[in-house]
């Protein structure tokens, strides 16, 4: 399963080492052009002087290569703690999110963001239960557990029970709830078994349409002219639709 949540941040990466190389060539080459000029007639080193003479450029150009490495490793801590939910998903296919976010670093907004990315690039769907704060696989909404005998007056009967227990219905008999123990440990058995599922049947969130798609032309374009106008580029397009792997 593909990992690379946000893309943006390798990207940012990405541009910033190629930046630095450049930015290193330039520096070089100046070196040399200067070596071959020869000393200037204040007599300072040749090298040292064309490197100070365009000491403007040099800086801009040292100055990209740390602010977009700066906003890849940014981006980059958050994809992190995307993951961290993302497989806490997978482990456990439902969290209670204010006992995560009570034993853990994450927050809310953590979770929210990774339910919301997974779902618009189809990795399975995650449902957010805001009346019980719970997040959990799709096919819990979908499945059902089969009830067939009541513990409280132990009459035989026929019961389907979301397997979310987001409804617990009370026996046809008697009218008291159906146990509640015994559903949790049918529940548990359900989740084993969706967890060993290879190719599960749940129905994916088809990948979102993205309205306002990423353009590495555009980005690079940016990056050129005024790079910190690419890194708002690149963070307007983090915030909301993907962006696809460019190239």
């Amino acid at each position: 399963m593909e990992r690379d949540l946000y893309r943006i941040d390798d990207l940012l990466l990405r541009s910033a080492v190629w930046a630095a190389l450049a930015t290193a060539l330039f520096a070089a080459g100046l070196v040399v052009v200067g070596l071959a000029r020869g000393a200037p007639p204040s007599g300072a080193d040749p090298g040292l002087a064309m490197l100070l003479r365009f000491a403007l450029p040099l800086s801009m150009a040292v100055s990209a290569s740390v602010g977009l490495l700066v906003a890849g490793i940014a981006m980059r801590r958050r994809e992190k703690r995307s993951h961290a939910v993302w497989r806490l998903l997978e482990q456990n296919l439902e969290l209670y999110v204010p006992d995560l976010v009570a034993n853990s670093d994450l927050g809310r907004e953590d979770v929210e963001r990774t339910v919301r990315r997974l779902n618009n690039r189809g990795q399975g769907l995650w449902v957010w239960d805001r009346a019980s704060d719970r997040v959990r696989d799709g096919r819990l909404e979908s499945s059902y557990l089969h009830v067939e005998k009541c513990d409280v007056c132990h009459a035989s009967i026929s019961v389907r029970v979301p397997a979310s227990l987001r409804e617990i219905p009370g026996c046809p008999y008697c009218g008291d709830p159906i146990g509640i123990e015994h559903l949790r440990e049918l529940k548990r058995d359900a989740l084993a078994a969706l967890r060993e599922e290879r190719g599960p049947k749940v129905a994916r969130a088809p990948a979102a349409k993205r309205t306002r798609p990423f353009s590495l032309p555009l980005f690079l374009l940016l990056l050129v002219a005024f790079w910190p106008a690419a890194v708002v580029y690149a963070w307007w397009q983090w915030q909301g639709a993907d962006c696809e792997r460019p190239g």
